[in-house]
């Protein structure tokens, strides 16, 4: 089977590049589209795939124009922050092309699309073990604070602690709380450098592929939703591990363990291709996944 991933990577995902890369690794062929630098029509006529994969905030009219007139393609769409409008929206436009799977990266306990007519499978972040440690400074002092915005938790912990830096993901803040502004990509090379990092505010951001890669990286992590969010941070986490811990000022050793090895992007690659029917391959990336 060959696969065009179109690059939908965000400030908090790196999806798209680790299933493109995770495929190639198992010996799969998999291209990767950068829209930027070649139109829909030119990138499906030289690659003809078998299938494609991206997220409806990237669907175009011409995706749609080429892929209705080429059913051989199939397509596994991404529909993450997506509303029941939206999604009544995709069914209506994807009755003309082979929709093969849609899937969200929302947990069950916090999905808003519950009682749509189409089935919409679950494929959470992971952690993305490609991602490279760049050199920085030298340095290690004992907190990193990572947020979207200048919340409550944020600011509780600033005045509890007195040594700390405030990593923004927020590309464009109203106004700087922050040390430092970064993306999924670039925060890997920092979290070794803090005794603890905080992942602090709301629940779709401490969820995110951050909260992976940062028990992968980091030496110690602890988490701080609102309080009305607590109860939905506990699903998550019971749905996630099999010793959740309820303690999630500390995360312990056997949940930092359990990401290496269950929760890695190989393993959130097999998912997708056991989704478009590719068992091959899907059996191929789990077992790399497990060998981690």
């Amino acid at each position: 089977m060959k696969t065009l991933i179109q690059n939908y990577c965000s400030v908090l995902s790196t999806e798209a590049m680790y299933f493109h890369r995770c495929i190639q690794e198992a010996g799969g062929e998999a291209i990767m589209w950068h829209p930027n630098q070649q139109s829909a029509f030119d990138t499906f006529d030289y690659v003809k795939p078998d299938m494609f994969i991206t997220h409806f905030k990237f669907l175009t009219q011409d995706i749609i124009k080429y892929l209705s007139g080429s059913k051989n393609i199939g397509m596994a769409l991404n529909v993450t922050g997506a509303t029941k409008e939206n999604i009544g929206e995709i069914e209506q436009i994807c009755s003309q092309l082979n929709l093969v799977t849609m899937f969200s990266n929302l947990y069950e306990a916090n999905n808003n699309l519950k009682g749509v007519r189409s089935k919409i499978n679950g494929i959470y972040p992971g952690a993305d073990v490609f991602l490279p440690v760049m050199p920085t400074p030298e340095y290690k002092i004992k907190n990193c604070i990572l947020s979207l915005d200048e919340n409550e938790q944020l600011k509780n912990i600033k005045e509890q602690e007195d040594e700390y830096h405030v990593f923004s993901f927020n590309p464009s803040p109203q106004e700087s709380y922050s040390d430092m502004t970064v993306d999924v990509t670039s925060a890997v090379s920092f979290y070794g450098k803090y005794d603890t990092c905080h992942l602090v505010g709301d629940i779709n951001f401490v969820s995110s592929q951050i909260l992976f890669d940062s028990l992968l990286k980091a030496d110690s992590v602890k988490i701080k939703v609102p309080d009305p969010q607590q109860s939905m941070l506990e699903g998550i986490f019971g749905s996630l591990f099999r010793e959740p811990s309820g303690d999630y000022d500390q995360l312990s050793d056997v949940i930092k363990s359990q990401v290496r090895t269950r929760h890695n992007c190989f393993k959130r690659a097999s998912r997708l291709c056991r989704f478009i029917k590719n068992s091959d391959m899907s059996s191929k990336l789990e077992k790399m996944g497990e060998s981690l």
